[in-house]
């Protein structure tokens, strides 16, 4: 994400290279992990009307994927104005937009390559969540998500939960997310659909995170939340 990992929640790639980042107060933090390898790390973090999530990849299998992406949603209102920059060892891409009460208003994406046929406000229908502002919804949920539409510049993807299970104060929802409009993940491969797996504590009136799994295929990817958060 931009393993296909900006898929789940979308999230992408930029910097690269560089050490686990340290988790400070007001983060929250996941390791990246595929099967039982250490990919790298994501963090959250809010404060007042800006959220920043950033996705560090330093030990993907031989550096193929490594790389980093660093996204800021700042919203005042019914605005929301998102910005996102990937680095990786495979492409580059920046990305802004505004969308307000969910509405898309504006985006730019470059390079120009990286354009597809939903790069325009008018092309995108409905409302949209941006890659940060998902990833948050997600932090910040009282209930399993139901038809969050993710827009990141190029597509649509829809995470949709079809069961919700609870077990002693734990809750897991059973999602999957999918490419409803636009090209899939890590072309030519087009990978569009993904099987999700949230794990929440659910003994507040917010839940907390703790899990996500997603799997294509014979692929698991997880996000396990930082022992210390």
């Amino acid at each position: 994400m931009h393993l296909p990992f900006r898929s789940l929640a979308g999230l992408g790639l930029a910097l690269g290279l560089l050490a686990p980042l340290p988790v400070s107060a007001g983060q929250d933090a996941f390791e990246v992990m595929l099967g039982g390898s250490r990919l790298g790390r994501i963090t959250h973090a809010v404060s007042g009307g800006t959220r920043d999530l950033t996705l560090l990849l330093d030990s993907t299998p031989l550096g193929v994927f490594d790389g980093s992406y660093a996204g800021r949603t700042v919203t005042s209102g019914a605005l929301a104005r998102h910005s996102g920059r990937t680095r990786s060892t495979r492409k580059s891409r920046d990305l802004t937009m505004t969308t307000e009460a969910g509405r898309l208003r504006e985006v730019s994406l470059a390079p120009q390559e990286e354009r597809t046929s939903l790069t325009a406000a008018g092309a995108v229908s409905g409302p949209v969540n941006d890659p940060v502002s998902a990833f948050g919804q997600l932090m910040e949920a009282n209930g399993c998500p139901a038809a969050l539409r993710i827009y990141d510049g190029r597509r649509i993807g829809l995470l949709d939960t079809q069961e919700e299970r609870h077990d002693a104060g734990r809750v897991t929802c059973q999602a999957s997310y999918r490419v409803i409009e636009g090209p899939g993940y890590l072309e030519p491969l087009g990978l569009s659909k993904l099987s999700i797996e949230l794990h929440y504590d659910a003994t507040a009136a917010t839940w907390k995170l703790r899990q996500v799994g997603a799997r294509s295929g014979p692929f698991q990817l997880s996000l396990a939340r930082h022992s210390a958060n």
